[in-house]
């Protein structure tokens, strides 16, 4: 990557504040599902933690874009993580007789996560110049991949070291280090939005979505992205299972094996920054998903052949380079496609959007798991993401 990026003081900021954010995401999105299936034996109950916070989601999201176009994104970052932080706290009440506390706390992260997110997205286009956007997206991704090579395995071990106590404690300490380095951030991050009809005169929901419906590639987006998210719905649960039942793991092999697809992730990252100015995005997304779809299909069906752990944890390995290609990609397809005074809005209705399509893949999984092979939908999962891959070459890519 050309140094000019690297001299950017605030863009150094939010990567090292994303990077501590996404350690202790994923930490969180290892160990409490990993927990709670593992002490209960319950896939319904683990699918649950994984619904609630969707639904927020659906009736959240639009007007979490909405407050993010509103508010200056900096101030709303530091305030959200904040409160994140603080929204961890039921969790110290979870235990094997009483799960009912992590619901609590999946949705108010889920409505924090909601004005969090839009706003986080939109911040780095206000730091970076356009030209640079795409190594952006190419560090993030390489950041995202170390943070998930670290919070996956830390969480399993923490949850089978500490339980969900330790759990808090580290994540917690995540979110309030990010509202902290935000603090530093010197570029103007107020809001953009203008009287003109196209970008929301008000910033409203209503309006937000009348300008997306205007852009047919934003909507094909949408659509494409809520067929990749019923694939990506399924497999925390799926997995889990998969590991416990076919691989006979434990939480430490759960962490591990997620964690090494940070490896091809990196890989993913460092190809893509070397040629950033020559990817289009979009075409990033549709082999992205293709090539993910492949993977899996590989990986559910090698058990047949051998349930070696080392061998998964190389096949789990390769997955992350189509799935760090799939998240560059819809990073830098948004970026592109949509007008900035927009953005926290349309990343609202993609995480309303992506959670319907969650939802329905976490019901699924919920009511299937306990009664049909595990393998089986894992495959189906498989195909999911190989879908999403031909709708984004249909509806986004092509001219």
């Amino acid at each position: 990557m050309p140094p000019g990026i690297w001299r950017n003081r605030d863009f150094r900021i939010v990567l090292g504040g994303g990077f501590v954010n996404n350690v202790g995401d994923w930490l969180l999105l290892v160990a409490l599902p990993a927990f709670i299936y593992t002490r209960t034996g319950s896939g319904r109950a683990t699918a649950t933690v994984v619904i609630i916070g969707l639904v927020v989601g659906i009736v959240f999201g639009p007007l979490g874009g909405s407050l993010a176009d509103r508010w200056d994104l900096r101030r709303t970052v530091i305030g959200t993580n904040v409160l994140q932080a603080l929204a961890l706290l039921p969790l110290l009440a979870v235990n094997e007789d009483r799960v009912w506390p992590a619901f609590v706390a999946a949705v108010l992260e889920a409505v924090l996560q909601q004005i969090n997110n839009p706003a986080s997205f939109a911040l780095v286009p206000r730091i970076v110049p356009a030209e640079q956007l795409q190594q952006a997206n190419a560090a993030n991704g390489a950041s995202q991949s170390i943070a998930r090579l670290i919070g996956s395995p830390l969480g399993g071990i923490a949850v089978a070291l500490g339980g969900l106590e330790l759990v808090v404690v580290i994540d917690g300490l995540t979110f309030v280090a990010v509202a902290v380095a935000t603090v530093f951030v010197r570029t103007p991050t107020a809001s953009l939005v203008t009287t003109d009809d196209e970008t929301g005169r008000t910033a409203g929901v209503r309006d937000g979505w009348r300008s997306i419906r205007r852009h047919r590639r934003l909507v094909g987006f949408l659509a494409s992205q809520t067929v990749g998210e019923v694939a990506y719905a399924m497999f925390p649960v799926l997995f889990i299972a998969f590991v416990v039942d076919v691989l006979d793991g434990d939480e430490a092999v759960i962490g591990i094996i997620r964690g090494t697809a940070a490896f091809g992730g990196l890989a993913a990252s460092w190809l893509i920054g070397k040629r950033a100015s020559r990817v289009d995005p979009t075409r990033l997304m549709a082999w992205g998903y293709v090539g993910l779809g492949g993977i899996a299909f590989f990986f559910v069906n090698l058990s047949s052949l051998t349930t070696a752990l080392w061998v998964f944890l190389v096949v789990f390995a390769l997955s992350g380079l189509p799935n760090m290609t799939v998240q560059v990609g819809e990073a830098g397809a948004a970026q592109r496609l949509c007008p900035p005074p927009l953005l926290g809005r349309f990343l609202g209705f993609l995480s309303a959007s992506g959670a319907v399509g969650a939802i329905a893949g976490s019901l699924a999984v919920g009511l299937l798991v306990d009664d049909v092979n595990v393998k089986v939908l894992l495959n189906v999962q498989a195909g999911l993401y190989v879908a999403a891959g031909v709708l984004v070459w249909a509806t986004v890519s092509r001219p």
